[in-house]
């Protein structure tokens, strides 16, 4: 068996720290955490902080997928690192990284002036997925969830 790894990165119109709180607050997460066309949120549980579990059980169909895991690592507000199991990866833990890192504009200034918005490169590696479905579905799950997260963050802002 050879370990997969799947890398995605979004580019958000928003500073690092908005968008990794989004990641620790269960209500504000279960706004934009939705991995596709059809998926519901039921209910989510974070226990954020090292050690501390999580729960999203998503619906499709009137079913419930429970994903579950525990944080690794809460480096606010650069890195995130959680293990990720589901029915998707047979219910076997994953390991999943995502960090959050300010864009800077071509003169390597921060991006963060007068003239432009502040804007967040998230990049999101998930290790130890086993076949090529695995990689599929997460690779479509994981960029619905993050253009979830940069639609929401578009309307959190506006308020």
């Amino acid at each position: 068996m050879n370990p997969k790894v799947l890398r995605i990165e979004k580019r958000i119109n928003a500073e690092p720290s908005k968008l990794f709180r989004a990641w620790l607050n269960a209500e504000d997460f279960s706004r934009w955490f939705l991995s596709g066309e059809g998926i519901g949120i039921e209910s989510v549980t974070l226990d954020a902080r090292p050690g501390g579990k999580f729960l999203i059980n998503m619906t499709l169909d009137g079913k419930i997928l429970p994903h579950e895991g525990e944080y690794i690592k809460i480096e606010e507000p650069t890195k995130l690192v959680f293990t990720w199991r589901s029915q998707a990866t047979e219910n076997r833990d994953t390991l999943v990284t995502i960090t959050f890192q300010e864009i800077f504009d071509d003169l390597g200034k921060n991006t963060n002036d007068s003239r432009q918005k502040p804007k967040t490169l998230i990049t999101l590696i998930q290790e130890e997925l086993v076949t090529d479905i695995q990689v599929k579905m997460h690779h479509h799950g994981w960029t619905c969830i993050l253009e979830g997260l940069d639609s929401w963050m578009g309307e959190y802002l506006k308020k």
